[in-house]
């Protein structure tokens, strides 16, 4: 198969003019000129896209493809009462309810050409869906609990759940991680026990870390709505909490969750120099979701400031529950906004965000070597996305009309491993 554009995006190289991807199998097994490529290959099936940009596959760094039934159900809230709405209204549904929820989910991100997850479930709805999807990606299983007793008992169900997870993924493109869940729902011990053995076991690792303000004073000053409604919620009432006086990337770190690396930490708002200090030190990746930080008041990311420390960094977009969308255009076009505005400076180019969606995701979870950018040998995971509309005209830069003006409708093709999973509106 050959697909044809009037604009191909490699990512790893600069933009080819009418260019085409040869696809072999599951593989990219060329990458070109099309007048080149076409008489090259002269027996390959052809798919001219015409004024389009074919490119290589959005890796989401942080979902929760589960929690897509609530799009719209806890909006205009900030941090601590959109999760405490969550809580409750996640009581009300059964399993078939959290399997249905994260079909759909799944089929969003075929339609935001989102070919890779990286996805913390507590259900393991996610994992169902995205396996009979066809997506590629990490599936963490979420470890919590603030009970230092229960600690044997909470790891030993986990790992039951996922030696089944791994079963269930054997022969797809899914790996089943673990996430201890928060620093305000995860006790030391169990944060400490859980990445200890996900590390002995080879299992990527995933956390949520300092997002909002609510988790910084819980784990610094003991204070605050997290330590008081939201505990008494989930029956933690009782449990005492004595505040750490660090930084919650302090404070984990001081439980050694960051020692051996592997960690790709979501959202950290909430930090400081020090704290970067921390996350270089340890190599943490960082899964940028900034449309979900500007929505519940969570505050933005220090982004310029990670990417100087060249820190790995990918964009997420959290889930419908708390963006709405899983629209990796708006996700990188707001972004690159909410940073030129809050930096006052230009720094930052559209260019730069697609490539954090693609190769950038894509190194964080360690998948570089497979996905990530159109280079002849890696996985064929690729994104076709019409440009031909009139507020698109003339394309002068793709990367620019591809952020600033372009949005998950304009998705014509999605590819994982080759196949077709998403076409002209059909999944």
């Amino acid at each position: 198969m050959l697909l044809a554009a009037k604009w191909v995006l490699p990512i790893s190289q600069k933009p080819i003019e009418d260019g085409a991807v040869v696809i072999e199998g599951s593989k990219i097994k060329d990458v070109g000129r099309f007048r080149t490529l076409v008489n090259k290959y002269p027996n390959k099936e052809v798919l001219d896209f015409g004024k389009a940009a074919v490119l290589p596959g959005f890796v989401d760094l942080h979902t929760h493809l589960e929690y897509s039934v609530f799009r719209g159900a806890c909006d205009d809230l900030g941090y601590a009462d959109w999760k405490m709405q969550l809580t409750l209204k996640s009581e009300s549904l059964k399993k078939s309810d959290w399997i249905q929820s994260a079909y759909l989910g799944a089929l969003e991100a075929l339609q935001s050409g989102i070919t890779t997850i990286a996805d913390i479930t507590k259900s393991g709805a996610s994992l169902k869906a995205a396996k009979d999807a066809g997506l590629r990606g990490v599936i963490y299983y979420e470890v919590s609990g603030m009970d230092h007793a229960a600690v044997t008992d909470i790891m030993t169900k986990a790992i039951k759940g996922i030696d089944k997870w791994i079963d269930a993924a054997s022969g797809t493109n899914l790996i089943i991680g673990v996430a201890p869940h928060s620093p305000y729902t995860v006790s030391p011990p169990l944060y400490k026990v859980s990445t200890e053995w996900a590390r002995e076991q080879g299992l990527p690792l995933c956390t949520h870390l300092a997002g909002s303000k609510a988790e910084y004073d819980f784990v610094k000053y003991g204070s605050g709505r997290l330590s008081d409604e939201y505990w008494d919620m989930v029956g933690w009432g009782d449990i005492l909490w004595q505040p750490t006086g660090v930084s919650p990337v302090k404070y984990l770190e001081e439980w050694g969750v960051f020692e051996g690396g592997g960690m790709l930490a979501v959202h950290c708002v909430q930090v400081d120099e020090p704290d970067i200090d921390i996350l270089e030190k340890y190599n943490v990746s960082i899964a940028h979701c900034a449309r979900c930080s500007a929505k519940l008041g969570m505050g933005v990311a220090p982004l310029s400031n990670f990417l100087n420390r060249k820190l790995k960094v990918g964009i997420g977009t959290d889930s419908p529950a708390s963006n709405n969308t899983m629209d990796m255009f708006d996700e990188m076009r707001i972004s690159l906004l909410i940073q030129r505005g809050m930096t006052r400076s230009a720094d930052f180019t559209a260019e730069d965000f697609v490539y954090m969606a693609t190769l950038g995701g894509a190194k964080a979870l360690n998948l570089h070597d497979r996905i990530g950018s159109l280079d002849p040998g890696k996985k064929a995971d690729i994104v076709v996305v019409d440009m031909s509309h009139s507020h698109q005209i003339p394309t002068r830069d793709p990367y620019s009309a591809l952020v600033y003006t372009a949005n998950q409708e304009n998705v014509v093709l999605t590819m994982v491993d080759g196949k077709i999973l998403y076409k002209d509106g059909k999944y």
